[in-house]
């Protein structure tokens, strides 16, 4: 159970994330409203779709300021202590910054794992209305497929023969390159059936389907098989893999068996794992900023000047930022494992935290050497 100045030093804390999250969330609403307006400029679309564009953004953009908001929202809390004398007081009966530090970080990393398995799951949904709309109102233009449990469905053209179509496949391999057990169906322009083909197994080449084993069934006419057969098409691999469903689509309570199905198709998943394990580590990765700032905060006392502080936690930020930037780089590319990539950045962070702390044994060590 919390002590009573546990349970204080919670609602200052708490407090001040609400604030900090007031702060980031008015500012994010507003320049992504502006860039929601500037990107459907020119595509008459109504105000109130920009409107819900922004909004059902909102949350996927506080996710990514989430570790900001904890470490500013963290010196606001710390300096409201300095400043109303109160970190003195609890220094004075033997209680260290690091002691009192705990129940915040704790506290954040409630506020992550809160985030994680409520707010995650709409934010999901959330986002994935918004990409329809996206593509409805600002592309413009359709997915090509859709990868399910049951299969691959795509949709695409065939100039030859002057029909579209719509393909399903019950598995395919190499990235969606080469499709199993596969049925077309075509339509002429004005959506009129024209006829069915059925195969075995189809590849994709540099605009059209070498299929073998298809039986070619017309809407008038008799039906034929044929061994091999090419089927043009306007679809190319990269238009397979881009309809996959963004990470930030999919809960968290989804990602790991959609992280198998994607794998078991022959598709690279390192962009959900990446996702799966930033989602994972953000908890700890929030601790720890509350950690570092407990740890800039050590020697202020209420007469001192915040503003050196200030500046130190902008540099740290930066550097933290180009940090988390470089780990992403090398985990998407698969030169480290994403869950070093995700894992080792809460890590620095907190031995960044222990070392500042240290800082003075660490000068005074040296200076004696």
């Amino acid at each position: 159970m919390f002590a009573k100045l546990d349970i204080y030093i919670l609602k200052k804390f708490f407090y001040s994330f609400i604030i900090t999250f007031i702060v980031f969330a008015v500012i994010l609403f507003i320049g992504d409203f502006v860039e929601q307006l500037r990107k459907t400029t020119g595509k008459n679309t109504p105000l109130n779709i920009v409107f819900q564009l922004t909004a059902l953004n909102f949350f996927n953009l506080i996710y990514f300021t989430l570790p900001l908001i904890s470490f500013f929202g963290s010196i606001l809390a710390f300096l409201s202590l300095i400043r109303g004398s109160e970190k003195i007081i609890i220094n004075s009966v033997g209680i260290s910054n690091l002691k009192f530090s705990i129940p915040a970080i704790s506290l954040y990393i409630f506020l992550g794992v809160f985030f994680i398995t409520i707010i995650n799951p709409l934010t999901s949904i959330f986002d994935e209305r918004y990409s329809e709309l996206e593509y409805k109102y600002i592309d413009r233009v359709d997915k090509f497929a859709s990868i399910t449990k049951n299969g691959l469905w795509l949709k695409q053209e065939n100039d030859e023969k002057n029909v579209s179509s719509v393909l399903y496949a019950q598995n395919i391999k190499e990235q969606g390159k080469h499709i199993i057990d596969f049925m077309i169906l075509e339509y002429d322009l004005s959506g009129s059936f024209k006829g069915r083909l059925d195969g075995k197994s189809a590849i994709l080449m540099d605009g059209y389907w070498k299929m073998s084993n298809t039986q070619i069934t017309p809407k008038f006419g008799s039906a034929s098989f044929q061994i091999t057969h090419d089927y043009k098409t306007n679809i190319k691999a990269e238009d397979i893999t881009d309809s996959l469903s963004s990470p930030t689509n999919i809960s968290i309570w989804r990602l790991v068996p959609f992280i198998g199905f994607l794998e078991s198709l022959g598709y690279s998943a390192v962009d959900f794992k990446m996702h799966l394990y930033d989602l994972i580590f953000l908890p700890f990765f929030m601790g720890s900023l509350v950690l570092l700032a407990s740890s800039l905060i050590r020697k202020l006392k209420q007469n001192d000047k915040f503003t050196n502080t200030i500046i130190y936690s902008l540099i740290l930020i930066f550097i933290i930022y180009f940090t988390s930037n470089l780990l992403e780089a090398l985990g998407a590319t698969s030169q480290i494992s994403p869950l070093i990539s995700k894992g080792s950045l809460p890590l620095i962070v907190s031995c960044l935290s222990i070392l500042i702390y240290q800082k003075d044994i660490i000068v005074n060590f040296f200076q004696n050497d």
